[in-house]
């Protein structure tokens, strides 16, 4: 009994089990949007130059997550297992704060005196350990780049149990209230300014007020109040008064408003896909990094109709315990009533009327999960209240060790990027991106042929995809048929002429033929869209040098090395470039 209750061997397990399921992934490489946010992005090169303004204009909606990137980068460059560490602890401190915020829940005026309120250390562990565990989580972890959905939870729970710990003291009439208070807002505007998910906050606390304090009175509204004035700062940041890296557009968020889909036909699609979510907290098979999902047009398609009655089920459920509570005088049931409407809440803000370019991904259900694993928790202990507790605790660990051997093997597949990019592929054949990032992945890894078939599957299934002919085109490159690679990349370059990589690929084939000026124009090309690279300065004064413009090489070379004054090949460049020895 006194082990069941220690907080400190509570805490200890948790790591444990977070740690053992994660131990392996310190050497997982970046895939995909990593390329973009993080390989390849500029701004987060210069810690300084970041924090004086241009990472803020780089993504204010994101900025503190871009931030935690390039405190990374300057640690440590791109050694990836810097990243790796920062995301396992970030999902280790949620998983903790789970674990307070459902023990702090049955200490609650409502919960005190419940049922399970003895039994709060062994429910609130449970939740912690789901949380922790569960292979749903491993692209919010494994996947450097979703650190934005990780921290941003992070900072959605520390709010909200930073605001409820101020209230119990408040109720207690003990001190020390008000710097907590001042915390929680800290931490909500933190999550606002980390990802878009934190939107949802204000209304979270609102929610966790009315059901275990009681409806506010009007002295609680003041403390209310200050978060509700936090709800405008998603808004703003996402309307932009200055140039933008374009990565930030390109990347697996975006707004599809400008794709063309409508709010409802996202919406439809949207029933079914969260009856899918659902499926993977209890049946977590079949995890797909891209799924080849279909857009539903019409709410009578039987898979919408049908998944819209079961989320309509659910949620009526969850009122209804609300009522059922207050008959029977167990207050238990608000847990569950408060995970399950919590898991729609969090959803809303990527699960509703807002069109994103892709429907589903599987780190959208980080936030959602903290209420789906509380009520889960919560329901299975009280079904198990007639067990003896030893059998309980013994179904509970075999659940938790099945969930961890499972995250343990899922992130074996991310180990290998050609692995990742192979096991996507077989659950989405017809996916024209998956096959582009199949062949970019084999590219890298040397095996060309592969790639070569790769990419023109992927031209097949979707010949206005820029990816495609990009790649096509540095594989012609490689194999110095300049003439083939000239094409694809003009056709690349055509179907998106903001597109960083074509426009310096373009440069290549064309320096690759000696058609100096062609390769310039490229390069200065592509420098308006990013205009922090230095690799294309070093490039674009390769090209100078080359057709014997010395004094424009040297000046190209110069901005190179003060953009990376550290990188001994644009030093050698630039003193060879100015006249003196390499």
């Amino acid at each position: 009994m006194a082990l069941l209750e220690n907080r400190r061997l509570h805490i200890a397990l948790i790591l444990l089990v977070g740690v053992a399921a994660y131990c392996m992934t310190f050497d997982v490489p970046f895939v995909f949007d990593d390329e973009s946010s993080i390989v390849h992005n500029d701004v987060i090169r210069n810690l300084w130059t970041f924090l004086s303004g241009e990472g803020y204009g780089y993504s204010p909606r994101r900025f503190l997550g871009y931030l935690t990137i390039a405190v990374n980068y300057w640690a440590g460059g791109l050694q990836v297992a810097g990243y790796h560490v920062v995301n396992l602890v970030i999902h280790l401190a949620c998983a903790i704060l789970v674990y307070f915020l459902g023990k702090s829940t049955f200490r609650t005026p409502r919960m005190a005196d419940t049922s399970l309120s003895e039994r709060a250390g062994p429910v609130s562990l449970f939740a912690a350990l789901l949380f922790v565990a569960h292979p749903v989580q491993t692209q919010a972890v494994t996947y450097v780049i979703q650190r934005l959905a990780s921290l941003a939870t992070f900072f959605y729970l520390l709010s909200l149990l930073l605001y409820v710990v101020a209230s119990l003291r408040e109720r207690k009439g003990a001190a020390g209230r008000a710097p907590l208070y001042l915390g929680s807002l800290l931490a909500a505007v933190l999550a606002m300014k980390t990802k878009e998910i934190a939107f949802t906050l204000p209304f979270a606390i609102v929610l966790y007020e009315i059901l275990f304090f009681g409806p506010p009175r009007r002295e609680r509204l003041r403390w209310l109040l200050p978060f509700a004035l936090t709800l405008p700062i998603i808004p703003l940041s996402l309307v932009h008064f200055g140039p933008v890296d374009p990565a930030v557009l390109d990347g697996t968020e975006r707004i599809s408003a400008d794709l063309g889909t409508p709010r409802h036909h996202y919406l439809f699609t949207q029933f079914r896909v969260i009856a899918t979510y659902l499926r993977l907290l209890f049946l977590p098979v079949r995890q797909n990094l891209d799924y080849d999902y279909p857009l539903f047009t019409s709410f009578l398609e039987p898979q919408v109709a049908l998944s819209f009655l079961l989320l309509a089920a659910i949620l009526c459920a969850a009122f209804w315990l609300i009522a059922r509570a207050r008959r029977s005088g167990d207050s238990s049931l608000l847990v569950v009533s408060f995970g399950t409407i919590w898991f729609f809440l969090a959803l809303s803000v990527e699960s509703s009327v807002i069109p994103i370019k892709d429907v589903i991904f599987e780190h959208r259900l980080y936030l959602p999960s903290v209420g789906a694993f509380l009520a889960l928790a919560t329901g299975g202990a009280l079904l198990a209240r007639r067990l003896p507790r030893g059998v309980a605790t013994a179904a509970a660990g075999c659940i938790v060790l099945l969930l961890a051997g499972s995250t343990f093997a899922r992130n074996q597949v991310w180990r290998d990027e050609v692995t990742l990019t192979r096991d996507i592929a077989e659950k989405s054949p017809e996916k024209a991106r998956v096959h582009a990032n199949l062949a970019a992945a084999l590219l890298k890894k040397g095996e060309l042929d592969e790639a070569l078939r790769e990419a023109e599957l992927s031209a097949r299934l979707n010949p206005a995809k820029v990816e495609p002919h990009n790649i096509l085109g540095m594989l012609y490159g490689r194999a110095g048929a300049y003439d083939r690679a000239i094409a694809e990349l003009s056709t690349a370059v055509s179907i998106d002429p903001k597109f960083p990589p074509a426009r310096e690929n373009l440069g290549d084939a064309y320096r690759g033929k000696g058609m100096y000026p062609q390769a310039i124009e490229h390069y200065q090309a592509a420098l308006k869209l990013q205009p922090l690279s230095a690799e294309l300065y070093n490039k674009r004064g390769t090209a100078y040098g080359e057709m014997g413009d010395m004094a424009n090489a040297a000046a190209s070379f110069a901005e190179a090395l003060r953009l990376d004054p550290a990188n001994a090949v644009y030093r050698a460049n630039a003193r060879a470039a100015s006249g003196g020895s390499p």
